[in-house]
């Protein structure tokens, strides 16, 4: 269970480190002046992408309390656990990735739902990724080597959770990146 607490403690500095790189990468370009009493309209790519942040975070929150609550012995032991996690985490996964997909078909089609706002907000969006990842993989580190002090090597359980984790910090890391740079403009 210290391994379950490290990782609930990873997430929080992962959202952390995000909001500072996403605030930083945001900080580069210009704020967009606006008169008063007047709002930026919300465009679609900034729906998308805070409908996927929301919906993601379902499934990704679900393998996370069924992994917490049956413990990574039972997770890579009993099937039917670890395929539904495995499930999960790749709903949660297609769910994330949908508006960067969704995006790129856009700007392909040179179509009207992505504009120059959204062009540059999500070219920088991944600028928040490797920060995010960096402390997962920090903490999953520490986390392991202190838990395992002494033993012949780490089970491969916790590989395969770290795997996964990195994997959904990276998608959701874009996302909150995407929108924070919303918010910037």
């Amino acid at each position: 269970m210290a391994v379950i607490a490290w990782i609930i403690v990873a997430l929080g500095l992962v959202a952390g480190a995000v909001a500072l790189a996403a605030r930083h990468a945001a900080s580069i370009a210009p704020a967009r002046v606006v008169p008063p009493g007047e709002k930026v309209p919300v465009t679609s790519t900034q729906r998308l992408v805070g409908w996927s942040l929301a919906l993601g975070l379902i499934p990704a929150v679900a393998a996370g309390a069924l992994v917490a609550w049956f413990g990574p012995d039972v997770y890579w032991d009993d099937d039917a656990v670890r395929l539904t996690v495995t499930g999960l985490v790749l709903a949660s996964m297609f769910i994330l990735v949908a508006p960067q997909a969704l995006a790129s078909l856009w700007a392909a089609h040179d179509d009207r739902r992505i504009d120059e706002r959204d062009r540059g907000i999500l070219a920088q969006a991944p600028t928040s990724q490797a920060a995010a990842m960096l402390v997962v993989l920090a903490i999953w580190v520490v986390a392991l080597t202190e838990s395992f002090r002494g033993e012949a090597g780490i089970p491969r359980v916790y590989m395969y959770l770290a795997f996964w984790s990195y994997l959904l910090v990276s998608l959701l890391a874009w996302n909150v990146g995407a929108l924070l740079g919303y918010r910037r403009t």
